[in-house]
């Protein structure tokens, strides 16, 4: 007998499913099916279930037979699983960290070691997290556990199978089949979708495509960071709805705390907060919205890929992704105490290296799948959407997309004179020329601006000159940072190293930031 323990997901290829397991799903709703899907298709297949299953998962059975527990989790990475033995061997776990919490042998104690991947990273990539002894399963990866111990193992690996079979318009075509394909089965017949919408190509797409009947930007004051003229226009030209949700600064900052609680691991992404603002606002108007997640990373979206020659050069080099904030002498400029066995750089080149026997952009996008967007983008999306009960489904993040992007050629994804160039190939039958091949912002928030505004950064002062602040930070270096940035006389002054990284300022002092207010929240005096 096979028992569930735990489950989150939404799965693709149900009926495919249910016909080859001969299982009558009709007149269940999503989960129910779903649930009776997973432990069918475990007692078919065993450790290659996650195989079997194109969708976002993890799940978390007990097996009568070998008297183990046996967890998987989707490919990608979209849903999160945590385990953690406590001394006497038993294993924990949970959909969230939270939900080791109060669990019977739970200790919580800060993973100090790891505080630097945060702020190098501006999140925490791999399986490692900030709380000591918890670990995240790896996307594509088993776990069992019983009387021999815990044993993980992947199901999947990452590889890219290059096909220079075919040209730009056979690319398109896949592309614009996958999306169809990916769409027909997001949705149920009695589900409403609706759909973030921005004034990039992405989500453009998705909504002409699809049945989605209004269109949400995130919007600002300052017209000059936000999309929402493009984004009108689009739904205007789409004959959709739309409407703007304005996110203030006062929205932005008042969301920090619930923001953070909601992660559970600290996350200094402005526009994942901004999103979370937006979202909370969004409650009672929509239930399901669709969300472009998968296309940058598959399709090579970001401005970062156009610098391949740059990123690929020396004997050695390492791709450090594209939130890479924090070198090493800043590091340890600004920490008490800095760990060398656990650099940044080291970790990154490992992570990266079985990309590198593939082409210099196919290396970068192997271990960004591997780190930023499973670690970043998709888990935004999944706490997101716990935090404030938002439905996120993101039609990109199929497995026939994803394939594509596998064999797809690099010149294909991105040249020094564009990018997502299939992609945008296949936008271009159905959107205006200006919409498909318009520039991508890249969810731009006025937090300079913010920052700097002592209406709204009273606490970023109040953070930095804390007992948590002390604890880890040289609070006169990170006070000189903001002394700077603010416009002051610096206490401490570096003239080579502020000369340098002055674009940098304001991300470095939210990160900053960011780690200590979330310490605080879960470790400090009055922890949640």
């Amino acid at each position: 007998m096979v028992e569930l323990k735990a489950y989150s997901g939404l799965i693709r290829n149900y009926k495919e499913l249910a016909e080859e397991l001969s299982l009558n799903i009709a007149g269940l709703d999503r989960l129910s099916r779903e649930q009776s899907l997973v432990v069918a298709a475990y007692e078919r297949w065993g450790e290659d279930v996650g195989a079997h299953i194109n969708g976002q998962f993890a799940f978390v059975l007990y097996d009568d037979c070998t008297k183990e527990i046996f967890a998987t989790r989707d490919i990608l990475g979209a849903e999160p699983l945590f385990y953690y033995v406590t001394a006497d061997k038993t294993l924990l776990y949970g959909l969230q960290i939270k939900d080791l919490f109060n669990q019977p042998g739970f200790v919580r104690e800060l993973n100090q070691e790891l505080v630097q991947f945060f702020l190098a990273f501006t999140y925490v990539p791999g399986e490692e997290t900030l709380f000591k002894g918890v670990y995240k399963l790896e996307p594509g990866t088993w776990l069992r556990f019983g009387e021999t111990g815990l044993r993980t193992g992947p199901y999947w690996e990452l590889t890219f199978d290059i096909d220079e079979s075919k040209n730009l318009d056979q690319w398109a075509d896949e592309i614009e089949a996958a999306m169809e394909a990916s769409l027909a089965d997001m949705c149920d017949a009695d589900e409403r979708p609706d759909s973030f919408l921005s004034g990039g190509v992405d989500s453009s797409y998705i909504v002409a495509k699809s049945r989605v009947e209004c269109g949400y930007c995130i919007s600002y004051e300052d017209s000059e960071v936000s999309e929402e003229d493009d984004a009108r226009a689009t739904a205007t030209l789409l004959g959709r709805k739309f409407e703007a949700i304005r996110v203030t600064p006062q929205d932005f900052f008042d969301n920090v705390d619930e923001f953070l609680v909601a992660y559970e691991q600290p996350q200094a992404d402005v526009a994942g907060l901004s999103l979370y603002a937006g979202c909370k606002k969004l409650m009672g108007k929509a239930k399901l919205v669709f969300s472009g997640e998968g296309a940058d990373e598959f399709f090579a979206g970001y401005s970062v890929y156009k610098r391949v020659g740059r990123v690929n050069k020396g004997f050695s080099p390492v791709y450090m992704g594209s939130t890479h904030i924090m070198n090493t002498s800043e590091l340890r400029r600004y920490l008490k105490r800095y760990y060398p066995e656990k650099s940044a750089r080291n970790y990154m080149r490992n992570r990266g290296l079985p990309g590198r026997k593939y082409d210099p952009l196919t290396w970068m996008l192997y271990t960004d799948v591997r780190s930023f967007f499973e670690g970043s983008i998709l888990f935004n999306s999944a706490q997101i959407a716990r935090g404030t009960g938002l439905d996120i489904r993101m039609p990109f993040c199929d497995l026939r997309m994803f394939d594509i992007a596998r064999r797809m050629p690099s010149r294909y994804k991105s040249t020094k004179d564009g990018n997502k160039i299939a992609l945008r190939r296949a936008a271009s039958r159905i959107l205006p020329q200006e919409v498909a091949y318009r520039k991508k912002l890249g969810f731009p928030v006025p937090i300079r601006a913010w920052l700097a505004d002592s209406n709204t950064n009273g606490d970023i002062r109040r953070a930095f000159e804390s007992e948590a602040a002390a604890k880890f930070f040289n609070t006169d270096e990170i006070g000189a940072l903001l002394d700077v940035f603010l416009g002051e006389e610096p206490r401490v002054k570096h003239p080579l190293w502020f000369a340098r990284h002055k674009a940098m300022f304001w991300r470095h002092i939210w990160t900053i930031y960011i780690f200590i207010r979330w310490y605080e929240l879960f470790f400090g005096k009055d922890a949640i």
